[in-house]
């Protein structure tokens, strides 16, 4: 209701305060005068004033989104808005510059409340009608609220001033902290007849040109910056364009039982199957991915295609316990996410159980804030498994571990590296099963690549693996055969030799 009612003032100030109603306003006044005299002109004296300010001190009629994954569709809403009152739009993304960098000196903790001071500073320079969105790594997206006129120099304009905003020195405890920023922006004249997703991937381009110049650089979107873009920036392109066509898919990554040998689930990993390169490791386009803030949309589509797959073990007959999925920090801050998960498990019909979501250690050791916290609680309330990525890594207590609800703990990689061969590998490795087993919790190794690691673990009790000695991952039409095979293998007693004397 408070929608239609701001929809409807918004569109009466656009009629009210165009050039066409000014202009018939003296008419309107002698109009007045001549049906109704002195009192009639005395009364739209009055009137007129205040029901103009009744319609300007009117915002746009759609209320500040909370996360990223809102920035295409409020660009959209605004897109419409701005079309239909004859109106000028954009939006921009301003970046911390050197925000790992940052991350590495002063800590998680520290660069949060930054990042919180540079978004109050983002607000203060704004319009209140202006939308402003926290982002990934240090990013804000803005979506700029329709106006008669806005064009390339009153952009650059507002993206100085958001700069500016950004770059005054923020005092945080005894020290003090100096930052850049750098900004990519697009107006919809820029993008004629264009989309929400179109302007935002536009700013995304021009803010990968401004980083080319970082730092403290600001870059307009332009088809020719487009046409000329290095590298670096076709690439962004062409992951955008990837991720829209489902190029980018889950694969899965077998784990067995060291007790029983069965399957006791799979990870789903993002590959991306390039039409012409091939396939493309996750490190080289899921930084590129987190710099663009399109995290989300991958996260959620790895999400579906891991339920997917369950689904489909089932139909097939298999008995796979568990599928696991991996959740960023950056996703982990989306108040909706519990929400997204409930209702994709609904939709696959899966038990929440049968969901491992697996959650980096530094994540749960430098993780104060309250939407992290509540969100991993609320998985776990539901009903999903929490396992602890890169276990031994990071610095995550024991109390962090009992905060979290940890389920299992996966043992990283660098423990497992000739754990067979190595006495120090393998103290390291019994020491983490012996706290695991005084916590009640499960353990997993990552990274096993030979028989002699996998016996090893088994032999010091951890109870999965995981790893290229196992299989590599596979794309889900390949996962019934493989799964096939391991029954087939698990269930044949091993046959043994009798040589004649």
């Amino acid at each position: 209701m408070r929608h239609n009612v701001s929809s409807f003032r918004f569109s009466i100030a656009t009629v009210l305060t165009g050039p066409q109603a000014l202009a018939f306003l003296p008419a309107l006044v002698l109009g007045g005068f001549w049906l109704g005299g002195e009192p009639v002109l005395l009364a739209l004296a009055l009137a007129v004033p205040l029901v103009l300010a009744w319609v300007r001190t009117t915002a746009p009629p759609y209320s500040p989104p909370e996360r990223e994954d809102d920035f295409e569709r409020t660009l959209q809403e605004t897109l419409d808005l701005a079309r239909n009152c004859l109106r000028r739009t954009g939006c921009a993304i301003v970046e911390i510059d050197d925000y790992e960098t940052l991350l590495d000196r002063h800590g998680a903790a520290a660069a949060e409340r930054v990042g919180a001071r540079v978004a109050d500073r983002l607000k203060s320079v704004l319009r209140e009608q202006d939308t402003l969105l926290a982002l990934s790594n240090g990013q804000f997206g803005i979506v700029f609220a329709p106006v008669r006129q806005l064009d390339s120099e009153a952009g650059l304009k507002l993206a100085t001033r958001l700069q500016a905003a950004v770059e005054e020195p923020i005092s945080l405890d005894a020290a003090t902290i100096y930052v850049s920023a750098s900004v990519g922006f697009c107006l919809d004249s820029f993008v004629r007849g264009g989309t929400g997703r179109e302007l935002s991937d536009a700013a995304a381009i021009a803010l990968i040109e401004a980083r080319r110049h970082a730092p403290s650089a600001i870059r307009a979107y332009s088809p020719e910056l487009h046409r000329a873009l290095p590298i670096a920036g076709q690439a962004a392109t062409e992951i955008l364009t990837a991720l829209a066509d489902g190029q980018i898919q889950a694969w899965f990554q077998p784990q067995i039982s060291t007790d029983t040998g069965h399957i006791s689930g799979f990870e789903a990993l993002a590959r991306w199957e390039h039409p012409e390169r091939g396939l493309i490791p996750p490190a080289e386009f899921l930084p590129l991915l987190q710099k663009l803030g399109k995290t989300d949309i991958l996260g959620t589509e790895i999400l579906r295609d891991a339920l997917g797959a369950l689904q489909s073990w089932d139909e097939a007959g298999f008995d796979i316990p568990q599928i696991g999925v991996n959740f960023s920090a950056d996703e982990l801050r989306d108040p909706k996410l519990v929400d997204r998960l409930q209702w994709e498990l609904d939709r696959f019909d899966i038990a929440p159980p049968r969901l491992a979501v697996e959650i980096l250690e530094n994540v749960v050791a430098y993780s104060p804030e309250d939407t992290i916290v509540r969100n991993i609680r609320r998985m776990a309330d539901l009903g999903c498994r929490i396992d602890l990525d890169d276990f031994g890594t990071g610095h995550a207590s024991i109390s962090s571990i009992r905060r979290f609800a940890v389920h299992r703990l996966k043992i990283d990689r660098s423990f497992v590296k000739k754990v067979d061969r190595d006495v120090e590998q393998q103290r390291m490795v019994n020491a983490i099963q012996l706290m695991a087993e005084q916590l009640d919790l499960d353990t997993i190794a990552e990274g096993v690549e030979t028989a002699g690691e996998h016996a090893m673990l088994a032999q010091l009790g951890v109870g999965h693996v995981q790893g290229f000695g196992i299989a590599r991952p596979m794309p889900a039409t390949k996962t019934f055969e493989w799964i096939t095979d391991h029954m087939t293998r698990v269930q044949t007693p091993p046959r043994i030799g009798h040589t004649a004397g």
